[in-house]
């Protein structure tokens, strides 16, 4: 029991971080001003793909779409 809410403590961290992470404002560098993304960790890359697989079974969608489709304009 103890062993388990170590394991789950230390998930629930490494969650935390990982959604902090993706939530970091756009950063520009470069003399172009290129967009550079936050570096992610093996570890972080592994948690991303199982919270979406977990997310795509819990909310299937239509068409096999995560994302719903976006609009471009107001006549659409």
């Amino acid at each position: 029991m103890v062993v388990y809410s170590v394991m789950m403590r230390k998930l629930i961290k490494e969650v935390r971080e990982l959604k902090r992470k993706m939530s970091l404002p756009t950063v520009r560098k470069g003399p172009r001003g290129m967009i550079v993304p936050p570096k992610f960790t093996e570890r972080e890359k592994e948690l991303m793909i199982e919270m979406l697989t977990r997310r795509s079974k819990r909310h299937p969608t239509h068409g096999g779409h995560i994302f719903a489709p976006m609009k471009m304009g107001k006549n659409e």
